[in-house]
């Protein structure tokens, strides 16, 4: 066999290794990314539920409002009772009794009361003028915040909220409102704790147009 044919196996054998070198070594390197990939995804997935665990199990800083608010939301929605209301829109006066009342949208203002957010867990000063009485101003230097303050005073005997007040201000160049709101809670029928009355007051201005004044208020008729 000529020398030339004896040779072509070896320089075949030697053109395949030498072709085929930079596809394994891609494959490796494609290889290694995607375990790296997959390791930092891992991570990043234990962080963010050690994240969320620590949130859920932390301790809330202020009074939970909002837990009382939609849990008095529910029972509004079930029981239907009638309710006594009074609104005021700048010189217009109305007043009717009912029972059709949709209660998320009644007492939208009282769960947006709520600041007991991760998030504000520095924003508010705390006092505790008596054991029963819980009070949160908004610091000076958290000035974009809608709730400026924050007042519960629980009820002595079953430590439920009695009233709860707040003011909530919002301020840019195109608009600003303020609302003043009240939420008084009390003894029911079946020896149940719930909410007798609620009143909410005060103004929206838009820029291009006249101050507008109201103020509404509602008993329950348990």
């Amino acid at each position: 066999m000529p020398f030339a044919e004896r040779n072509v196996p070896d320089r075949c054998l030697f053109s395949s290794t030498f072709i085929n070198a930079p596809v394994a070594l891609s494959l490796r390197a494609v290889f290694l990314f995607m375990k790296y990939a997959f390791l930092l995804l891992a991570t990043s997935l234990l962080t963010a539920c050690a994240d969320n665990t620590a949130q859920r199990t932390e301790k809330p800083v202020y009074f939970d409002v909002a837990g009382y608010v939609k849990s008095q939301i529910d029972e509004l929605s079930k029981q239907k009772p009638s309710v006594t209301k009074r609104l005021q829109m700048g010189e217009k006066l109305e007043k009717q009794t009912t029972s059709t009342i949709n209660w998320s949208r009644e007492l939208e203002l009282f769960a947006q009361a709520d600041i007991n957010k991760p998030a504000l867990r520095n924003s508010y000063t705390i006092a505790r003028p008596d054991s029963l009485t819980y009070r949160y101003v908004l610091k000076p230097s958290e000035k974009n915040l809608t709730v400026r303050a924050l007042t519960v005073k629980l009820d002595s005997a079953t430590h439920q909220p009695r009233q709860i007040d707040a003011v909530l201000t919002t301020e840019n160049p195109l608009y600003t409102a303020e609302r003043q709101i009240s939420l008084e809670s009390g003894p029911t029928a079946g020896k149940n704790w719930g909410v007798t009355h609620y009143r909410l007051q005060g103004f929206q201005h838009l820029s291009i147009s006249d101050k507008h004044t109201f103020d509404v208020e509602g008993t329950v008729l348990r």
